[in-house]
């Protein structure tokens, strides 16, 4: 059966379970590619690195309950409208996952458009629009320049990884509404090191964890 979250990244806690499922995700990627024009040759076309994932959903939240309704604590529709705009507003990196789906949309991402709507005839229903753009990490660069008979002139570019910065545990407990990319993400600094997690403690199916699970944490891991 198919669910789907949105919350924060940092809290567990701020998470909502979409009361009733999109009919629908959109996923779309857009190809990066620039067209020049070659004199006495003619246009060609260079491709570049990719741009972001963008998703787009549609939905409501009910006011009363109802059998389609996904989760046992329904909230009124005011409470899961404000805090999407309060996360909007804040420009909050958020977490949005599906369960039972088959595509791997459980990463970073920001809310570009939140549209609400209400309906005559469904007084109280908040039907919406969502909008989500993948937020992607990048690494600290740090450039060095040197003066060369008065100019100024590049010499270095580093890219490299920066130290961990905080202590990691040695363990983690599993809290509901969290994965293995949240867990890594949290505690090394880079959600694509869930499968160093996976491997440390023999996990085959890094979607099957579960509540009161107890983690090894690698200890020799660096935050990008």
């Amino acid at each position: 059966m198919y669910k789907f979250y949105i919350g924060l990244l940092d809290n567990s806690e701020e998470e909502i379970l979409l009361p009733v499922n999109p009919e629908e995700i959109n996923v779309t990627q857009s190809g990066n590619t620039e067209t020049y024009n070659i004199y006495q040759f003619g246009e060609v076309v260079r491709s570049g690195d990719r741009k972001l994932l963008k998703i787009s959903i549609s939905s409501f939240f009910p006011l009363e309950e109802a059998p389609f309704v996904m989760t046992n604590n329904l909230e009124h529709p005011s409470v899961y409208v404000n805090k999407i705009y309060s996360w909007k507003q804040n420009n909050k990196i958020l977490t949005f996952k599906v369960t039972g789906g088959y595509y791997p949309i459980d990463r970073l991402w920001m809310i570009e458009d939140f549209e609400i709507t209400e309906k005559a005839g469904e007084v109280g229903d908040i039907y919406y629009t969502m909008s989500l753009t993948e937020y992607r990490e990048f690494k600290a660069r740090r450039i060095t320049l040197s003066n060369n008979n008065g100019k100024m002139a590049y010499t270095k570019d580093y890219q490299g990884a920066r130290p961990v910065t905080k202590v990691i545990p040695k363990t983690y407990i599993v809290k509901k509404g969290d994965t293995l990319w949240k867990i890594a993400k949290l505690q090394l600094g880079n959600g694509n090191l869930y499968n160093k997690i996976a491997q440390i403690n023999n996990i085959k199916n890094p979607n099957l964890i579960y509540p009161g699970q107890k983690l090894k944490i690698p200890q020799n891991e660096v935050r990008l």
